[in-house]
C-alpha cells in the first residue's frame, strides 16, 4: 500500500511539473511580439486573399502586409528600395531569377519536396503551375474553325485579314514583365513565333497591361481573341461568361509558376520561411487549388490531366524552369533588340538601330 502511496506521489508530481513547463510554454507564446511580414506581390490580392487568411490563421502571431504590383513595377520597387521587405512574389519568373542571383534572396530550410524545374538553389521556390492559353468569343467563331496551332491561326490571321483586323490583342511585352517572359519563351521555340507576331502586326493587334482586360475585350466582342493570357486568370472568368472559350494550342503550352523568395534584409527569416514552407505544405496547396483563381504546384491528379479537364484542346506541356538561362533575355542588349524588333512587327514599321 505504501508502494503505491508513492507511485502516485510520483506521478502527481511528474504531472504538475508537466503543467508548469506546459504553462511557461503557453505564457511564452503569449507575451511573444506579434509580427509583421510585408509581402510585396505581382498577384492579385483577390487571388491570394485566402492564402494569406490561412496562413494567419495557422500562424496566430503573424500577420501578413500585402502589396499588389505589376511584374514590372515589382522589378523596378526591389531595385530602387532602400529596404526591402521580407518576402517578394510574381509571376516574372526571368525577373525573379535575376533578383536573387543578384544576392537579395536568404535561403530557406525545410520546405517540401516539388518539382525540380520549379525551384532554385534553396532560396527561389514556385508555388502554382499555370498554362498559358489563348480565349476566344464563342459567338465570333460561332461558324468558325479555332485554330489547333499556332502556325494555324497565322494563317486563318492572313487568309480572312477584314475579320481579325484590330480585334486580336496580346500583352505590350515592354510594359509587362510575364508578357515580355511568354513572348521570349516563344522566340525559343523556334520561327512559328517571329511568323505568328508578324501576322498580329498585319491584323493591327491591340496590346494590353494585363490578362483581365485582354478578356474583357474578348468578352465584349472588342476582340475575337487574346493571345498569351494567364490561363489561371482567364479561366476564372471564362467559367462565369459563356461568350468565352478557353484553349490551350496543341502544339505547345507554356507552364509558368509564380516564385517568391525570403529577402537577405528581413528581420523575420524564420516567420518568413515559415510562410514559404506554409504555400508548399499539403494544406497552402489545397487553399491553392479550392479557394483561389491559381493553379496548384502539386496536383495529385497530374498536371497533364488536371488541364485537359479545365480547357479546350490537348497539348504538350512545356514547363519553363527557374534558371539562370532565363537571365539570358535580360542582358540589356539583347532585351533591346527584342523589344525593337517585336514592336517593328508589330506596328509593320522598321525596326532602329540597337546601339
Amino acid at each position: 500500500m505504501k508502494g503505491l502511496r508513492l507511485v502516485l506521489l510520483a506521478g502527481l508530481l511528474i504531472v504538475g511539473i508537466a503543467l508548469v513547463f506546459l504553462y511557461a510554454f503557453v505564457q511564452r507564446q503569449a507575451d511573444a511580439p506579434a509580427v509583421t511580414l510585408e509581402v510585396w506581390s505581382a498577384t492579385d490580392t483577390s487571388a491570394m486573399s485566402a492564402i494569406l487568411s490561412g496562413f494567419e490563421a495557422a500562424h496566430p502571431g503573424i500577420t501578413l502586409r500585402y502589396t499588389e504590383f505589376n511584374t514590372a513595377e515589382l522589378q523596378e520597387a526591389v531595385l530602387s528600395a532602400r529596404h526591402l521587405p521580407d518576402l517578394i512574389m510574381s509571376s516574372a519568373m526571368d525577373l525573379q531569377v535575376d533578383l536573387v542571383n543578384r544576392g537579395m534572396a536568404s535561403p530557406v530550410a525545410n520546405v517540401p519536396q516539388t518539382p525540380d524545374w520549379s525551384r532554385w538553389r534553396g532560396e527561389l521556390f514556385g508555388f502554382t503551375q499555370e498554362p498559358v492559353a489563348l480565349v476566344y468569343n464563342r459567338a465570333a467563331f460561332a461558324e468558325r474553325s479555332l485554330p489547333a496551332t499556332r502556325s494555324e491561326l497565322a494563317g486563318l490571321i492572313r487568309d480572312d485579314p477584314a475579320f481579325f483586323e484590330g480585334r486580336i490583342g496580346t500583352y505590350d511585352v515592354a510594359l509587362s514583365g510575364v508578357g515580355y517572359l511568354f513572348a521570349t519563351q516563344d522566340a525559343q521555340r523556334g520561327f512559328q513565333a517571329s511568323r505568328l507576331i508578324e501576322s498580329f502586326g498585319r491584323a493591327k493587334a491591340k496590346t494590353y497591361c494585363c490578362t483581365s482586360a485582354m478578356v474583357d475585350d474578348v468578352a465584349s466582342g472588342k476582340l475575337v481573341l487574346a493571345y498569351n493570357v494567364i490561363g489561371s486568370y482567364a479561366l476564372e472568368q471564362v467559367t462565369e461568361d459563356p461568350r468565352l472559350g478557353i484553349l490551350l494550342l496543341s502544339d505547345y503550352a507554356l507552364v509558368f509558376t509564380r516564385s517568391v523568395f525570403v529577402t537577405r534584409q528581413s528581420a523575420h527569416k524564420a516567420a518568413a520561411g515559415a510562410f514559404v514552407r506554409f504555400l508548399l505544405s499539403d494544406t497552402g496547396q489545397a487553399l491553392v487549388s479550392r479557394d483561389s483563381a491559381l493553379f496548384p504546384l502539386v496536383e495529385s491528379a497530374g498536371a497533364q490531366s488536371f488541364f485537359e479537364s479545365r480547357f479546350e484542346g490537348s497539348t504538350s506541356l512545356l514547363p519553363i524552369r527557374l534558371r539562370p538561362s532565363l537571365l539570358t533575355w535580360l542582358d540589356s542588349r539583347k532585351k533591346a533588340k527584342f523589344l525593337n524588333d517585336w514592336k517593328a512587327s508589330i506596328t509593320g514599321e522598321l525596326p532602329a538601330p540597337v546601339r
